[in-house]
């Protein structure tokens, strides 16, 4: 049976769009293949493997050579904290130290004895002797691969990846510079043109790599918002991947003093700029600006009608004679209230002036909040004063009934009840009273007084 026209075309159709869709596929799989996500997540991935064990290495070697007591060392391995003090090291392995080597200077600092949290006084004990030093600082990807890493198929392996990652950062920073998205436009200017200078448009290139590595890594696409929030804290290298991204696109505007400070810290250099700008003098700028127009304008009608005046006829000259009078009466009012305003704005700037280390410091710590993802001006989850006391009340209570009871802490009340003639219990001494402070002052006269023997 001849098949129809119409059921040839549709077949036809079907093996195009069959076709269209295995291209569609190969093209994303190709993608997928040399996109920064699959190179950077594999190499995070086997980073995190590599350096899984390596604390708790470091911590056998400490207590082997005896800087840690046997009984530090278990407290150490059941410590909820130690978590964070590995995330610690590998965040000071990035920006340029050796983790086992600081590990070791923090243990051998002073002893552990008597620590609830080892684990965090170490973690105390490291961010305070490197403050100001804990800022990752990344060149290429080869900087994520972790030092200790033995030369063989794994190092290779770890290289391999990161060379593919700077492979797609240099493509993404040309796709860039070839179709510039607006993002990157906001953020680093117009492309430099090829003929004008190819060092420029090369650093152009460069910066807008980072941060559409950063974009691919991280599956944001928001054309407005450059870069999105920032990862978990936990996530150390996505961490110093995503501050890198910031650093090129001239968004970070702070230091490592900044990098090194609590989220509390933070919020309280940017409150402090609110509470100055509360109390500050009202800004009239604008108001002194129209002023100042308008006492022009008056000066100039009065100046016009004047001069018309003079060579108008009587009924209109009266007319103008009183417009001019009206105009400099005007032009007084405006003077004297330029006068106030003038005062006013002095004291403006003055505040400014002296304002201006607290407004450095919370524009900094308003783009530190930023980088990590925090709304410096969110106030929906602070914790007032005495909400704080409640919790701590309430976690008291609540530890005071899963607390150890130890012999000394009792008192053998039976034991007193029956023993009313010991003898080794001290007398009550009779309490002082305290001196009043003329009397004081009496006291010290006469001593100086008195002549010495």
């Amino acid at each position: 049976m001849a098949r129809t026209p119409r059921a040839v075309l549709a077949d036809v159709l079907d093996n195009d769009r069959a076709e269209r869709t295995a291209t569609a596929d190969r093209e994303a799989a190709e993608l997928a293949t040399r996109s920064t996500m699959t190179h950077l997540d594999r190499l995070i991935d086997l980073s995190a493997q590599v350096t899984a064990g390596r604390t708790a290495a470091t911590l056998d070697q400490l207590a082997a050579t005896g800087a840690l007591s046997p009984a530090d060392r278990r407290t150490l391995a059941a410590d909820e904290a130690l978590g964070s003090l590995e995330r610690l090291l590998r965040t000071a392995e990035l920006a340029g130290h050796d983790p086992a080597q600081v590990l070791t200077a923090a243990a051998e600092a002073r002893t552990l004895d008597g620590a609830t949290s080892p684990a965090k006084v170490l973690h105390h004990r490291i961010t305070h002797a490197l403050h100001g030093q804990l800022t990752p600082r990344l060149d290429s990807a080869t900087d994520l691969i972790p030092t200790q890493v033995d030369p063989g198929r794994r190092r290779d392996w770890l290289q391999a990846r990161a060379d593919d990652a700077e492979t797609r950062r240099h493509e993404l920073g040309a796709q860039a510079a070839a179709d510039p998205p607006r993002w990157a436009l906001d953020a680093l200017g117009p492309v430099p043109g090829q003929d004008e200078d190819v060092t420029s448009r090369l650093e152009w290139e460069r910066r807008a790599g980072w941060a559409a590595a950063w974009r691919e890594l991280a599956g944001h696409t928001d054309e407005d918002d450059s870069l999105g929030r920032a990862p978990a804290r936990g996530l150390v290298e996505k961490a110093a991947l995503f501050r890198k991204a910031h650093e090129e696109l001239r968004l970070l505007d702070v230091g490592a003093e900044e990098a090194d400070m609590s989220d509390g810290r933070l919020r309280a250099r940017v409150r402090a700029m609110q509470l100055e700008e509360e109390r500050a003098p009202a800004d009239v700028a604008d108001e002194l600006a129209a002023m100042h127009e308008q006492a022009d304008k008056a000066r100039v009608d009065a100046t016009v009608w004047a001069a018309r005046a003079d060579t108008a006829s009587s009924p209109d000259r009266e007319q103008l004679r009183a417009a001019v009078d009206q105009a400099a009466l005007t032009g007084a009012e405006l003077t004297n209230r330029i006068t106030g305003l003038e005062a006013a704005d002095e004291a403006r700037g003055k505040w400014y002036l002296d304002s201006v280390v607290t407004r450095d410091y919370a524009h900094r710590s308003a783009s530190e909040l930023r980088a990590r993802g925090i709304d410096p001006y969110d106030t929906s989850d602070h914790v007032t004063g005495d909400e704080w006391l409640d919790a701590h009340r309430a976690a008291q209570a609540d530890d005071d009934q899963h607390r150890d009871i130890h012999p000394d802490d009792l008192v053998d009340d039976l034991a007193d009840d029956h023993d009313n003639t010991r003898t080794d219990v001290p007398e009550p001494q009779e309490r002082r009273p305290i001196r009043e402070v003329d009397q004081t002052a009496e006291i010290v006269a006469q001593a100086q007084e008195r002549p010495s023997a």
